[in-house]
């Protein structure tokens, strides 16, 4: 099926699940539906409906992926089957798979049931699907938007959130900070905030405002691992981790908060930790690039040279313009020994203008150690220059006078 049909499951269940404890092989399912990988995503699917078959968050995905696979009669299927567990769970789902059979009375009668529900897309999301192509010129179907569907709550949220894409902060603080005055404002709204005074560079902000929405709503894991990303630009590392392993433990594993985690390892030095969880994210989501710069940053910091230059190759392959990747494998060749290959590396990284300060002090350290005495020096010196001290105490033992001392 073309591609333009799908979307998000967690941006559909949101609500459902982040305060639901899933499995790994819901996980499994959701990464590969985002790669288009639906067959996949269903046999992954199928293995958790096998152990908890009247789980109904588990019919309304099935539901969604056979929808994505074009097999529409199936679809509407499981999505019975998730409506008699929940009613409502499927609505949206089987609206858009009767219209894509050509059902426009049934299409209509289940969009009409999803749109009284809390809970839903915005009507620009659902005029603009395509399931709904064929049905948007019926009489039937602009009688159906005659009613306001959404309340002033729903829009305010709508809003926000299409602020918060866009990256306008202050826009987005404008539009609910009406709205949290009272004495007993919404968790919703406030993780809102939170993500606007964290897209502002407000972090303490962001913490308090995660922190009152905690406190009305424990079990919503998301807004454990938003204060956890605030946390972590504080550089309150433990706190960070304690927040993501929290968040970890709510959802049942959910593997972005692996990969916070193992951001949150890395700076606080706890290299191996770091290493493990970004291992098991990258099991879900191999094509993610930054993640496996971060893999490869974090395994050249817990040695495991081999992953990382293995790593990297694949990255400089995909990008040869990012300066960071040359400058992380030439780190990697500085410490597996392998002068040569790290000094043309860091060259790279250097006629980049990548991290200037350490490029030169690593590639004068590649250059000293294949007897490259005078051009190592010239390096070193121009790193102390950019403010790393390092440098300070090899010129001392090589450049400033002869040295019978070992090689760094």
């Amino acid at each position: 099926m073309d591609k333009k049909y799908i979307f998000v499951f967690f941006l559909f269940l949101v609500s459902t699940t982040n305060a639901q404890q899933l499995p790994e092989c819901w996980y499994r399912s959701q990464a590969a539906f985002e790669g288009g990988e639906f067959n996949s995503s269903l046999q992954w699917l199928d293995s958790c409906i096998a152990k908890k078959p009247k789980n109904y968050t588990y019919w309304v995905r099935r539901g969604e992926i056979l929808f994505n696979l074009s097999r529409y009669n199936e679809s509407i299927e499981s999505s019975l089957k998730a409506e008699k567990l929940k009613l409502g769970s499927s609505s949206y789902i089987l609206a858009k798979a009767f219209c894509m059979m050509g059902d426009t009375s049934s299409c209509i009668n289940w969009l009409k049931t999803y749109l009284g529900q809390s809970e839903k897309e915005t009507e620009g999301t659902i005029k603009l699907s395509p399931a709904f192509a064929s049905t948007s010129s019926t009489k039937v179907w602009k009688d159906l938007w005659l009613k306001d569907w959404y309340s002033p709550l729903e829009k305010l949220v709508a809003d926000a959130k299409y602020s918060i894409a866009s990256c306008q902060w202050e826009e987005t603080l404008d539009l609910l900070n009406p709205r949290l005055k009272g004495s007993k404002p919404r968790p919703q709204l406030l993780a809102l905030r939170a993500e606007a005074y964290f897209g502002l560079g407000s972090f303490d902000n962001a913490v308090d405002d995660y922190s009152i929405a905690i406190k009305r709503s424990k079990k919503n894991h998301s807004y454990l691992a938003g204060r956890s990303q605030a946390y972590i630009k504080f550089e309150k590392y433990n706190s960070a981790i304690n927040d993501i392993t929290k968040a970890i433990e709510l959802s049942g594993g959910k593997p972005q908060y692996y990969r916070i985690r193992a951001e949150a390892y890395h700076l606080n030095k706890q290299y191996q930790l770091a290493f493990d969880d970004i291992s098991y994210y990258i099991s879900f989501y191999p094509s993610d690039s930054e993640a496996s710069f971060l893999f490869a940053t974090i395994a050249v910091d817990a040695g495991y040279y081999v992953d990382a230059l293995f790593t990297l190759g694949k990255l400089i392959k995909s990008n040869p313009q990012k300066a960071a990747n040359y400058y992380i494998r030439g780190l990697a060749y500085v410490k597996t020994q392998n002068y040569q290959l790290a000094e043309i590396d860091l060259n790279i990284a250097i006629e980049k203008n990548y991290q200037l300060v350490d490029s030169y002090y690593y590639r004068g350290i590649s250059k000293l150690n294949q007897d490259k005495k005078d051009d190592a020096c010239v390096d070193l010196e121009e790193a102390l220059k950019h403010g790393n001290f390092k440098s300070q105490e090899v010129i001392y033992k090589y450049c400033k006078k002869p040295s019978t001392l070992t090689k760094w």
